[in-house]
């Protein structure tokens, strides 16, 4: 047990941390901080006197791209062009389309859709219909606190 200040101690545990005393607002900000952890509070009891937290640890992990679409995409112009992107890390990453360098932006022709699961983003990106300014490299970027990953796609139309 390590005190922090007074009145207010520090439990480590095998996957979890105690936190109890009183000044739990201002030592949560010193605990949030130690090494590269990170942690989600839960009550351990509603007695307001016996402040005390329990906090389970995660390591932070970066993020990984474990499902997308092929490299190589072929679309014919006004027809549909389905990209698909699933990143994993901790925590859960955030997930960015990229055309040509530049972001895209939902708006008429370009739908982009998630679904969280636990640890995961899947992403999805269509764009219906498809035009000429259409094809080049897109990139889904998977970012989080501890980094980013990146699967670049090139699609070129078809007549």
């Amino acid at each position: 047990m390590i005190e922090l200040r007074p009145r207010c101690q520090l439990q480590q545990l095998t996957s979890h941390i105690r936190l109890f005393g009183t000044s739990m607002i201002n030592q949560l900000f010193t605990l949030l901080s130690l090494g590269s952890l990170f942690y989600t509070a839960e009550s351990l009891n509603s007695n307001e006197k016996d402040d005390e937290l329990l906090f389970t640890e995660f390591p932070k992990e970066s993020p990984h791209i474990v499902r997308h679409s092929y490299f190589k995409q072929e679309f014919k112009l006004g027809y549909k062009l389905k990209l698909f992107c699933k990143a994993t890390g901790h925590p859960r990453p955030q997930i960015v389309w990229y055309h040509n360098g530049a972001e895209v932006n939902p708006d008429k022709g370009r739908t982009i859709r998630y679904t969280l699961h636990d640890s995961t983003l899947s992403s999805f990106l269509d764009v219906d219909p498809t035009t000429i300014a259409d094809a080049g490299e897109y990139e889904c970027v998977a970012s989080n606190a501890k980094g980013n990953h990146v699967r670049s796609f090139k699609a070129h139309y078809i007549l």
